[in-house]
């Protein structure tokens, strides 16, 4: 009895150490991390352009593309604001930090080559099932999903004479 309860608590700390060492490996990198006013504007250039339809971050909400202009315009005006002396205070320091995570988090939730994994049984089984896609399949089978709710809406509308 004690070897099978050493046995699964050996196995399980296994399986824990490498679903930590996974968790750290499948850690995204930030997408923002510029810390002078050319990386800054290089970056900058970059996200917005991946904003737009068929980018990376294509499927970023509309709230969400506003919060992340906001903050580039506000880590632009301080390093602007700076850009003659080159010092920046502790204050704007944090500010940008703070506007740069903000941002990072953003990003990282709407990227479209982001990883789902879904754990769950088939109607019918108890076996559990790992199903994993793109952030961007999915969000892609929802708008199709969407579209042909309309369109079939439309039709019963025609075929009743409205």
């Amino acid at each position: 009895m004690t070897r099978f309860v050493f046995l699964a608590l050996l196995v399980a700390g296994g399986v824990m150490g490498s679903a930590q060492a996974m968790a750290s490996e499948n850690k995204p990198d930030p997408v923002l991390t510029a810390q002078t006013k050319d990386a800054f504007l290089k970056q900058a250039t970059g996200i917005r352009a991946q904003m737009a339809t068929g980018g990376r971050y294509q499927f970023i909400k509309e709230d969400e593309k506003r919060t992340v202009e906001q903050r580039l315009s506000s880590i632009d005006g301080i390093l602007t604001k700076h850009l003659a002396d080159g010092h920046l205070g502790a204050e704007e320091k944090l500010q940008i930090v703070n506007a740069q995570e903000e941002v990072n988090a953003i990003l990282t939730q709407r990227d479209s080559k982001r990883l789902v994994c879904e754990h769950k049984a088939p109607t019918g089984s108890h076996r559990v099932q790992s199903t994993c896609r793109t952030y961007g399949e999915i969000e892609e089978e929802h708008r199709n999903t969407q579209d042909f709710m309309r369109q079939s809406q439309a039709v019963k509308s025609i075929e009743r004479g409205g």
